[in-house]
């Protein structure tokens, strides 16, 4: 999880792409996840909670209006060989942070 996060700071979208597990990769396009990636600006990411299988996650991000957001999701990952893959991922609570 946290070298996904960081290829999406660093807009690596050949990582991130091929990270995705090889049977939900050809229902990812590379053109949304780039504009994604770049669109946003990443601070920083917040490990919840860990499994053999999962990662809940907060990834604190500033959008394109500068406003700082968190997108809370629990991952799926599954190994092949020594390799980890991002299988998916469901969405607990997407929020704007305001700031007073």
């Amino acid at each position: 999880m946290r070298a996904r996060y960081s290829a999406f700071a660093k807009n690596n979208i050949e990582f991130i792409y091929n990270t995705f597990h090889p049977n939900t990769r050809r229902f990812q396009n590379k053109k949304d996840i780039e504009k994604w990636a770049k669109e946003n600006k990443w601070m920083f990411l917040e490990i919840i909670k860990s499994t053999s299988g999962t990662v809940e996650f907060k990834a604190h991000y500033l959008d394109a209006q500068l406003n700082t957001q968190v997108h809370h999701e629990k991952s799926t990952f599954k190994q092949i060989q020594n390799s980890w893959y991002y299988v998916d991922g469901r969405i607990l609570s997407k929020y704007h942070l305001t700031q007073s």
